[in-house]
């Protein structure tokens, strides 16, 4: 009377939509292939950005504001013992070792990048490439080294041994951190 079906079969072009014709699936196969490539890329890609060497050198630009703070409170830590003012040394020394400690965390994170760059093989220069996962490791080393020296110096600011011991891992360090920069740009070159 109100023309309702009350077949369960769908009508024939609702049918037709749902189950394409032959020629059609046949036809999309080199799409579905297409975009499955397209996928695995998109994933392989995916996997790789975070090892991409861009990461490791904003981390590196990281690292060197922490040494230039580390080196700015040292020294003024170093002119405050000259004036006599332990005090006040104590903390410019107990700053720098705040510094060392956000260092050595950067380097951590800084190492993992450049081991995934490795790993992944986004480097043109894989020799160079493993040297800056080396400097990086000898680097953090001599960092928590400073680490120690910094948190007795903070202790006893006027410890002549733990100021030359620091002075001298302060050089060291400053000579590992300019050879790393210089690997991770020789990797990529």
């Amino acid at each position: 009377m109100f023309g309702i079906s009350l077949s369960l079969r769908a009508p024939a072009r609702v049918r037709a939509a749902i189950a394409p014709p032959a020629a059609r699936r046949r036809a999309s196969a080199p799409f579905a292939a297409f975009r499955a490539f397209a996928l695995t890329l998109l994933m392989l890609f995916v996997h790789g950005a975070g090892a991409d060497p861009v990461a490791a050198d904003q981390r590196l630009a990281i690292v060197k504001q922490n040494f230039t703070a580390l080196k700015q409170n040292y020294s003024i830590a170093k002119m405050q013992l000259q004036m006599g003012q332990t005090t006040p040394a104590s903390v410019s020394f107990t700053l720098a070792r705040a510094q060392s400690q956000q260092m050595v965390s950067n380097l951590a994170i800084l190492r993992n990048d450049n081991q995934h760059t490795l790993d992944n093989g986004l480097y043109l220069n894989g020799a160079a490439q493993q040297q800056a996962v080396n400097y990086t490791d000898v680097a953090k080393s001599l960092t928590q080294q400073l680490q120690t020296r910094l948190l007795i110096l903070s202790m006893q600011p006027a410890s002549q041994l733990d100021l030359v011991l620091a002075d001298q891992s302060l050089t060291q360090l400053t000579l590992k951190l300019t050879q790393l920069e210089q690997a991770m740009i020789a990797a990529q070159q």
